[in-house]
Formats: C-alpha cells, sequence, structure tokens
C-alpha cells in the first residue's frame, strides 16, 4: 500500500472510532473511487459497512462504481450487512447482467425485494439468469461492448466508437443483424486498416468462437485457453447476441475456482468468507465435514479395539500406526489432488481406457514409493526394536497402504464424476478418512498375521 493510500485508510478509521461522520462525508466524497476500492480490503467489517453507508448517503453513483469494483467476497459481505432497504436501492443501480454473479448469494429477502422493483422485462431477464444456476457462464457476462448493424460503413463504425463511453473495454466490434443474432466480428486493427467507405459486412470475420448462455464457466475457460481469446461474445439460443465475457473476468473465474478446489480439499466452504462476524454460521458450515473425520476415526478406534489381542501381545507394534496412517494418507492426498486437478482440465477424460491408464501409472509411482519408504522405515524399526520380524510387519503393512492409497486416491475423483459431482469433493476429508481407515485395518492384520513369529 501506498503511503497516500494509508493515510487515506488511517483517516478513514479515525473518523468512524470518534464517529465524525461529517468529515468522513467530505473525505469520501474527495477521495477517488480507486483509492475507496483499494483501501476496502484493509478495513474490518465494521469499518466497511460504516464506510459503504455514509458513500451511499453522500454519492449513491459513487457507491455503486465502488462495490462493482469490489472482490466479490466484500461485495457479498456488505449486501449482506447493509439493511434490506440498503442493499435493494444500491442494487438497482446495477445492471442485471452485473446483479446476476451476485444474485444467489444474496439474502432471500434482498433478492425478493429487488425482484418486485424491477421492471417487467428485467425481472425476467434476471430470474432467466438465476435459472442457469451459479456456475453459468452468464456469471461473467458484461453488457458493455460495441454491436453494430452488417450495413454500416468503416466511418460509421468509427463515428459510433467516438460517442462509446469511457468505460467501455472495445477489443473487438460485433457485427448483427437486424434481428441482433451475431454475424460476425471485426478487430480494432481490422477497422484501423479498412478503408472508411467499405462496408463493415465487408471485412468482418465469419467463423466466429462465440458461447451459449447456458454454458458453464468451464466450458468459457476452456475456450479461451484454446483458442487464446482476449473477448468471447455469449449469444442465447436463437444466436442473438446478449453480452461478452472479457479475459480479466476469465482470470477471474479460474482464481475464484482454484479457490474453492483449496476450500473443498480442506473440508471447508468458500461461503465462509461471506460471514466474516458470523461465528456460528461459519461452524455449521464447517461442521458436516469435521462429522465425516469423526465418524471415520471412530470407525479405526473400533477397529483397533477389535486388535487389542495383538497390541496387549506386542505392545510396541503400535509405534508404526500414526506413521503408516500419515503416509498412506499423504499419498492419497497427491494422488486424489492430480487426478481431480487431470479431470478438471480436461487433461484426464472419463474414458475407461484413459483413465485406468492414468491410474495404472499412479500406482506404478506408488509401488516405487512404496519400495523405497518401506525399505527404509522396515530398517529403521530393525534397529530400532531389535527384531527383524516386526521390520517385515511395518515395512509389508505400509508397502500395500500406499498401493492401496494410490488407488483410491485415483478412483474417488472419478466416482464423484460419474455422481455429477464435483471431483475435488474427494481430495480432502473423504479421501483421508478412508485411507485412515484402511491403513489401520492393513497395519493391524499384518502385524496379527505374523504375531506367531514374534519374540517376546
Amino acid at each position: 500500500m501506498t503511503p497516500t493510500l494509508n493515510v487515506l485508510k488511517e483517516t478513514i478509521k479515525r473518523l468512524i472510532y470518534k464517529g465524525n461522520i461529517k468529515a468522513l462525508e467530505r473525505i469520501l466524497l474527495k477521495s477517488h473511487k480507486g483509492d475507496i476500492v483499494a483501501i476496502f480490503r484493509h478495513l474490518t467489517h465494521q469499518e466497511r459497512v460504516k464506510t459503504f453507508q455514509v458513500l451511499m448517503k453522500v454519492n449513491l453513483s459513487k457507491a455503486s462504481d465502488v462495490l462493482y469494483d469490489l472482490d466479490e467476497d466484500i461485495q457479498i459481505e456488505i449486501l449482506r450487512s447493509l439493511p434490506v432497504k440498503d442493499a435493494v436501492r444500491i442494487l438497482l443501480t446495477f445492471s442485471t447482467g452485473e446483479i446476476a454473479p451476485l444474485i444467489d448469494k444474496i439474502p432471500e429477502d434482498v433478492r425478493t425485494q429487488l425482484l418486485q422493483k424491477l421492471d417487467e422485462e428485467e425481472r425476467k431477464e434476471l430470474e432467466k439468469y438465476i435459472s442457469y444456476g451459479g456456475d453459468s457462464v452468464t456469471s461473467l457476462i458484461t453488457e458493455e461492448f460495441i454491436s453494430v448493424t452488417e450495413e454500416k460503413s468503416v466511418n460509421e463504425v468509427f463515428n459510433i466508437l467516438k460517442t462509446a463511453p469511457e468505460d467501455i473495454e472495445i477489443v473487438y466490434v460485433y457485427i448483427v443483424d437486424k434481428k441482433n443474432r451475431l454475424v460476425g466480428v471485426v478487430s480494432i486493427k481490422e477497422l484501423l486498416t479498412a478503408p472508411e467507405n467499405v462496408h463493415i459486412k465487408d471485412i468482418m470475420t465469419t467463423d466466429i468462437i462465440s458461447i451459449r448462455t447456458d454454458a458453464t464457466k468451464e466450458d468459457a475457460i476452456e475456450i479461451f485457453q484454446r483458442y487464446d481469446l482476449l473477448a468471447l461474445p455469449v449469444v442465447d439460443e436463437d444466436d442473438k447476441l446478449v453480452g461478452v465475457i472479457y479475459i480479466d473476468d476469465i482470470l477471474d473465474a479460474i482464481t475464484e475456482k482454484t479457490t474453492e478446489e483449496f476450500f473443498k480439499m480442506a473440508g471447508a466452504q468458500e461461503e465462509e468468507l461471506f460471514y466474516t462476524n458470523q461465528i456460528l454460521k461459519i461452524a455449521k458450515l464447517r461442521l458436516p465435514w469435521i462429522l465425516v473425520s469423526v465418524f471415520g476415526e471412530m470407525v479405526s478406534a473400533v477397529i483397533i479395539s477389535l486388535f487389542d489381542f495383538t497390541i496387549k501381545q506386542y505392545l510396541p507394534i503400535i509405534f508404526f500406526l500414526p506413521l503408516v496412517a500419515a503416509v498412506s494418507g499423504n499419498i492419497s492426498s497427491q494422488s486424489a489432488i492430480i487426478t481431480a486437478r487431470g479431470l478438471l482440465t480436461g487433461k484426464i477424460t472419463e474414458n475407461f481406457r484413459d483413465f485406468f491408464h492414468f491410474l495404472f501409472r499412479e500406482i506404478k509411482i506408488a509401488v516405487i514409493l512404496g519400495f523405497v519408504i518401506s525399505t527404509i522405515v522396515g530398517s529403521i524399526s530393525v534397529l530400532w526394536l531389535s527384531n527383524h520380524i516386526v521390520g517385515v510387519v511395518v515395512a509389508t503393512s505400509l508397502f500395500i497402504n500406499i498401493i492401496i492409497a494410490a488407488f483410491t486416491g485415483g478412483v474417488l475423483p472419478i466416482f464423484m464424476v460419474k455422481f455429477g459431482k464435483d471431483p475435488t469433493l474427494a481430495t480432502g476429508p473423504i479421501t483421508l478418512t478412508l485411507n485412515d481407515i484402511l491403513g489401520v485395518l492393513i497395519y493391524l492384520g499384518t502385524a496379527t498375521a505374523f504375531l506367531k513369529y514374534i519374540s517376546f
């Protein structure tokens, strides 16, 4: 943060603390919207809400611009904390396309009142966005683009560009017919090099790469990566142009997807970011995954109790149980993460032969890792306990566990995909808990089988 921004941040904090709202109003009116956006991340939850409420009071348009430019987690945090009337009021300054990414994350009462306030056409459009779901490509659409009819000349298009709003990002000009159906596209470079009297239809590219409104964000990301695009037009079922997705929105979507995957791997939810000061709500979101782990470890405890005879006969055998569980857990997590990522990026397909080839590779890697790790740990156990049978038990069970862990870690993500679930769900507590259970069972089962050979 620059010294100027730091001064602005500290000034706002001090004015809020002292309750000097008049001075805060003057500061916010003078400050550039970009500076206000920059300091919001460094304010507390209460300071953000208070600052935004004051800004809404003195300059609604500026408040709208600030809210639009904020990160989504802060946008939702503010909208959830504002009185319903204020939340609806600020959202009404957005276009339906701008509301769409937020609509399924705002409180139900705000959504209901917002839909009531919109005119019939806007309400139908927004309800259509809602019907597509949160993963729809429509949440990435911007309505800020330039489209012209095909009979326009290059000179006429230039005149349209000159009068376009400054905040519109112009990468391409989209050409539509009289029914607003997308028929072509022209880059700015092509416009600059074309004669002014030529019709736009004579220089436009008709081989258009576009995406439908019912596609997903993943589809859009894949198209951008495949064709190295800067912008992608979005059309409805009638090929009518409804919006454009720009590269910066795709980068945001990739970041959002990566963050979502990290949360799932940790057994948490990104929604926690929207409940900054609601401890019970966050605890409720985390509880299901914690219960999965608790249930799994209870099963492990029952398995251990079933082998109490083995443990009583040779207590040192229990020394290596945490090691076996930890190693198999790490192996399964690595395999699950690689598999899930491969499925998400398309590097691994659901084709049986393709997946089997990948799974066989994971098992071969596990065999190598298992041999190295089990040899090292087995040798250490022999030197430590002066009993070569214990070394064989530890090495054998560890080797088997590593192979099974790699197998389960590789298979679970594909099962998730087959059942229509996100494969990253298989990279967190589910995989770790399952391998803890299998690890305990295999280790103590192997120890029991070799028990008669262990000298006491």
